[in-house]
C-alpha cells in the first residue's frame, strides 16, 4: 500500500472513530421513552440552546442600548418596530412553509425523489417573490420613519434589519426541505459563532464608534450565520442525492400550489406563535400618542417611572425564550405524530415536557431580574416579581401552541388565537390602566385553561385507528353495526420500494377516519370503509404502482354490518380459514411465563411499567433506539418478529399500544423459534392457552 492509500486509510478511521463518538454522545428520543430518562433527553436538547438564547439576550440588549444613546428616542423606536415586524413576518412566513414541509414528508415516504425537488424548488421561488415584497415595504416603512437629515448609520442599521429578513426567506425554505424529514446536525462552534461574532465586534468597537460597531456586527454575524445554515443544509442534500432547482420556464408552473385555506389557516398559525410580538407592538407601538395601550406599569406609583417602551422590547426575547425552548422539540412531536401506535408515547414526552417548562421559565426571568436591577434603572424588584406569573403562564401556553403547530392543528390553534385576541381587548376596553397587568395575567390564565381542556381533552378521546394487527382488525370489522365495504391487494415484493411505500401510505390516507387496513402477509392487505369514498383504493394503488399491483378486489355492494362482512371475506377466502370471529387474545403479560420457558435467556418489558423501563436500560446502548422504529416497521409487514442490532425482536401491539417486547437470546435454536411463532399467532387470534400451550410442547 503506497503512503496516500496508507494516509486515506487513517483517514477514514479516523472519520469512524469521529462518527462512534458523536452516536455514543447522542441521547436518542426512542431510547428516552423506553427507558423513562426523559428529563435526561431534555437537558440534552436544551443543555446549549438555553447559552445561546442567553448570550443573544445580551447582544439584543447592547445593541438597543448603543442605538438609543448614540442615535436618540426616534432610531431606537424604528429599530424596535422594525423587529417586532419582522419577527412578525418571520412567524407567518415559518408557518406557511409547514404546508411545504408536510408534503415532503409524504413525498419522503413514497421515496418520491423527483417530487420532493419539484417541491422544494417551487417554494424557493416564491420565496424570492416575497422576499422581494418584504424589502421593498420594510424600506418603505424605514425611510418614512426615519428622516434622511438624521443619522445615515441609524437608516442603514434599519435597512439591514428588513435585508436580513428578506435574505432569511429563502434560506428558510433551504433548511426546511431538510428539516422535514430529519435534523441538521452542525459542529457544536456553529451555535455560538455567530453570537460570539457579534459580541466580539460590539464588544471592541464600543471604545471608538459603537453605532459603526453594531452595523458591522450585524453584516458579519448575519453572513456568518446565514452561511452555516446554507452550508450544513446544502451538504445534506448532496448526502441525499436531492438538488432543487426550478426545471420549467413558466414563472406560474414553478409556484407551488396549495390550497388557500390551508395555506391562510397555517400562516396564522405561524403568526399565533408570534403573539408575544405582537404584544409588544400593543404596549410600545404607538408611544407617544394619546391613544390607549396597555400600560403594565401603572399599577403602583413607584412603578410609573418605568420605560415600559424600553423595558418590554428588552425582555421580549426573555418572554419568547421558554416557547423558543419548547420549539426545539417540534421536530420530535412531528415524528411522534406521524406513528398512531406512538401516541401514548406522545402523551406522555408533552407531560414531561409541561414539568420542564416552568423550570425553563425561570432561568429566563432570571435573566429579567439581572437586566432590570442591574443594566436598567429604577425597575422595582416588586415590579418584576409581578411579571413572574406572566412569565410562567406565557411559557405553558406557548408549549401547548407547539404542540398543536408540529400536530398540524391549525384550525384548533386560530381558535385559541381568535379568542386570546377577544380577551385582550376586553383589557384594553377596559379605561384604567391601573388594572392591566392583573386583567392580562387573568386573561393569559383564562387562555391556558382554554388549551388546557382542548389538549387533554383530544388526548382522552383517541381517533379511530386507520391500522391495525391482523386479529384486531378482525374483532374491529366484526364489531362495526352499520354497512361496510371490503377490498384486499396484493402488493408484490420484487416492485420498487418507493412504489410499494407510496401504495400504502395512499391507502392509509383514504381509509383516515373512514375504516381501517391490515396486513395478512408482508404482501397482501385487506381493508373496509364505513362511508361511500370517491375513488376506490384498489384502482389507485393500481396507478400508483404502474399496473403491478393487478392482484386487487373492492366491493361495490357493501355488507349490511361488520358481521356479515367478515363472512363474505372468510368465503372469498382473503383470509386463512378461521372459525367464526377471533376471542380477545388474553392480556400480553400472559406470554412472559411461555416466552421464558422457551427462551431462559431472552428479555421481556412491559414498556408501562417501571421494571419494564428499568429492562430497558439494562440493554446495550446501541439497541434501546432501534426498538421502537423496528415495532413500526413490523406492523407494516405483519411481522411476529424482526430483527435488531443483530437481535430477534417481538414487540406486541394491544388496543393499538406497543404493550410489551420480547427480546429474543442471540442465536435461538430453529425449534424454539417456531415455537415461539406459533405461540404469537395462537394469542393474536385468541387460540393461545397457557395449558394447552406447554402440554402440546
Amino acid at each position: 500500500m503506497g503512503v496516500a492509500g496508507y494516509l486515506a486509510v487513517n483517514d477514514i478511521d479516523r472519520w469512524f472513530a469521529r462518527t462512534s463518538r458523536r452516536e455514543h454522545r447522542t441521547v436518542s428520543l426512542y431510547g428516552c421513552l423506553l427507558t423513562g430518562r426523559m428529563f435526561e433527553y431534555f437537558r440534552y436538547r436544551l443543555r446549549y440552546a438555553l447559552l445561546v438564547d442567553g448570550a443573544t439576550f445580551v447582544v439584543h440588549v447592547a445593541e438597543f442600548l448603543i442605538i438609543l444613546t448614540s442615535l436618540g428616542g426616534l432610531a431606537a423606536f424604528t429599530v424596535m418596530i422594525l423587529r417586532v415586524g419582522s419577527l412578525i413576518v418571520s412567524g407567518a412566513w415559518w408557518g406557511l412553509l409547514e404546508v411545504m414541509r408536510e408534503r415532503v414528508r409524504g413525498l419522503s415516504l413514497t421515496r418520491d425523489r423527483d417530487a420532493v425537488e419539484r417541491e422544494i424548488s417551487s417554494w424557493l421561488v416564491l420565496s424570492l417573490i416575497v422576499a422581494t415584497a418584504v424589502a421593498v415595504a420594510g424600506a418603505a416603512v424605514a425611510l418614512s420613519l426615519l428622516p434622511s437629515t438624521d443619522d445615515p448609520l441609524g437608516l442603514l442599521y434599519a435597512l439591514l434589519v428588513v435585508l436580513e429578513l428578506a435574505v432569511r426567506m429563502p434560506v428558510r425554505v433551504l433548511h426546511s426541505g431538510m428539516y422535514a424529514t430529519r435534523r441538521i446536525y452542525r459542529p457544536l462552534w456553529t451555535l455560538f459563532a455567530p453570537t460570539a461574532v457579534q459580541i466580539v465586534v460590539i464588544g471592541a468597537g464600543a471604545l471608538f464608534y459603537p453605532t459603526a460597531a453594531v452595523v458591522v456586527a450585524i453584516i458579519a454575524s448575519n453572513a456568518l450565520s446565514i452561511w452555516i445554515t446554507v452550508h450544513f443544509a446544502l451538504r445534506l442534500y448532496r448526502l441525499n442525492g436531492v438538488s432543487p432547482r426550478p426545471r420549467t420556464a413558466s414563472l406560474r408552473d414553478r409556484l407551488p400550489r396549495f390550497p388557500v385555506r390551508q395555506g391562510f389557516d397555517a400562516t396564522v398559525a405561524g403568526l399565533g406563535l408570534r403573539l408575544d410580538a405582537i404584544a409588544v407592538l400593543a404596549i410600545a407601538g404607538i408611544y407617544g400618542t394619546s391613544t390607549r395601550s396597555f400600560d403594565l406599569t401603572a399599577g403602583f406609583e413607584a412603578w410609573r417611572d418605568i420605560d415600559a417602551f424600553q423595558f418590554f422590547y428588552l425582555v421580549l426575547p426573555l418572554l419568547r425564550g421558554a416557547y423558543e425552548s419548547t420549539a426545539v422539540f417540534y421536530f420530535d412531536f412531528v415524528r411522534l405524530r406521524r406513528v398512531p401506535a406512538l401516541r401514548e408515547y406522545r402523551v406522555r414526552f408533552f407531560h414531561r415536557l409541561l414539568i420542564v417548562t416552568p423550570v425553563v421559565t425561570l432561568h429566563f426571568w432570571g435573566l429579567a431580574v439581572v437586566l432590570g436591577l442591574f443594566v436598567l434603572p429604577g425597575i422595582p424588584f416588586t415590579f418584576l416579581l409581578a411579571l413572574l406569573p406572566l412569565f410562567i403562564v406565557r411559557s405553558f401556553i406557548g408549549t401547548y401552541q407547539v404542540r398543536l403547530f408540529a400536530e398540524g392543528q391549525f384550525r384548533a390553534l386560530n381558535i385559541t388565537i381568535a379568542f386570546s385576541a377577544v380577551l385582550f381587548a376586553l383589557v384594553w376596553i377596559d379605561v384604567n390602566p391601573a388594572s392591566d397587568l392583573l386583567e392580562l395575567t387573568a386573561a393569559m390564565i383564562t387562555l391556558l385553561i382554554v388549551h388546557i381542556n382542548l389538549q387533554h381533552l383530544r388526548d382522552r378521546i383517541p381517533p379511530p385507528p386507520t391500522q391495525l394487527p391482523l386479529g384486531d382488525w378482525i374483532r374491529a370489522l366484526a364489531a362495526e353495526p352499520g354497512p361496510v365495504r371490503a377490498g384486499t391487494i396484493t402488493v408484490p415484493e420484487w416492485i420498487p420500494e418507493r412504489q410499494r411505500a407510496a401504495a400504502i401510505d395512499m391507502i392509509r390516507k383514504t381509509l383516515t377516519d373512514n375504516g381501517c387496513l391490515a396486513f395478512c402477509s408482508a404482501t397482501t392487505l385487506v381493508f373496509y370503509t364505513r362511508r361511500d369514498i370517491a375513488c376506490e383504493p384498489h384502482l389507485e394503488v393500481q396507478t400508483a404502482t404502474g399496473g403491478a399491483a393487478n392482484r386487487a378486489q373492492y366491493w361495490r355492494e357493501p355488507a349490511p354490518d361488520g358481521r356479515s362482512a367478515l363472512d363474505r371475506i372468510t368465503t372469498a377466502q382473503w383470509l386463512a380459514p378461521i372459525a367464526g370471529v377471533p376471542q380477545e387474545p388474553q392480556s400480553p403479560e400472559c406470554l412472559a411465563p411461555e416466552f421464558f420457558e422457551i427462551f431462559p435467556d431472552g428479555v421481556v418489558a412491559a414498556l408501562d411499567t417501571r421494571a419494564g423501563a428499568q429492562a430497558m436500560r439494562a440493554l446495550d446502548d446501541d439497541l434501546v433506539p432501534a426498538i421502537l422504529p423496528a415495532a413500526m416497521k413490523s406492523l407494516d409487514d405483519d411481522a411476529l418478529v424482526v430483527s435488531v442490532a443483530g437481535r430477534w425482536l417481538s414487540p406486541i401491539f394491544h388496543e393499538n399500544k406497543v404493550r410489551m417486547i420480547f427480546l429474543l437470546p442471540p442465536d435461538p435454536e430453529p425449534a424454539q423459534f417456531q415455537r415461539w411463532l406459533r405461540t404469537l399467532r395462537a394469542w393474536r387470534l385468541g387460540q393461545w392457552d397457557r395449558e394447552v400451550a406447554v402440554h402440546g410442547a
